[in-house]
């Protein structure tokens, strides 16, 4: 750990001296200087870096997503053509009540298509249109829209702690 200390100092410090030298020829603003010199005293301090956590935090995002406001990736059974590119899966968010503006909430518990093929596009990553969504495989569309009514039950409906 030690040695991989020392060859990032010294590559930070190469980095410091490039920096200077350009500045004086670019005329850098002058915090850019301190860069290097903070990234040399955590690095030769033993400081963990914050950017070493990544997949950590990344995980808990994720979690923390699926966990309240967006689906699982619902795989289409007929991917959606787009151009050169095949959309073969798609995740769906926790609608606001202004997305719902528009939509009786009956329609869309009782999953009528119309209210369906209006929230879609709305909710769905990637984002579908609404030609795409009328040309979805009638499948697909109760798959996504089994999602959607879900979003609209209470927690106690679903008998989940709230």
């Amino acid at each position: 750990m030690n040695a991989a200390r020392g060859i990032c100092c010294a590559l930070l410090t190469i980095v410091a001296q490039w920096l200077y030298v350009t500045g004086l020829i670019e005329d850098y603003p002058s915090w850019v200087y301190g860069i290097p010199a903070v990234l040399i005293y955590f690095i030769a301090s033993g400081a963990l870096m914050p950017h070493l956590y990544w997949r950590k935090t990344m995980a808990q995002a994720k979690e923390k997503a699926t966990a309240t406001n967006v689906s699982e990736p619902i795989e289409l059974d007929t991917p959606i053509k787009r151009g050169e590119t095949e959309i073969s899966e798609v995740t769906l968010r926790k609608p606001s009540a202004g997305e719902l503006r528009g939509v009786n909430l009956a329609d869309v518990l009782q999953m009528q298509t119309d209210a369906l093929m209006t929230l879609i596009p709305r909710l769905s990553n990637p984002s579908l249109t609404a030609p795409e969504v009328r040309h979805m495989d009638p499948a697909d569309l109760v798959q996504c829209g089994g999602e959607v009514a879900g979003f609209l039950i209470s927690k106690r409906a679903k008998g989940e702690d709230a």
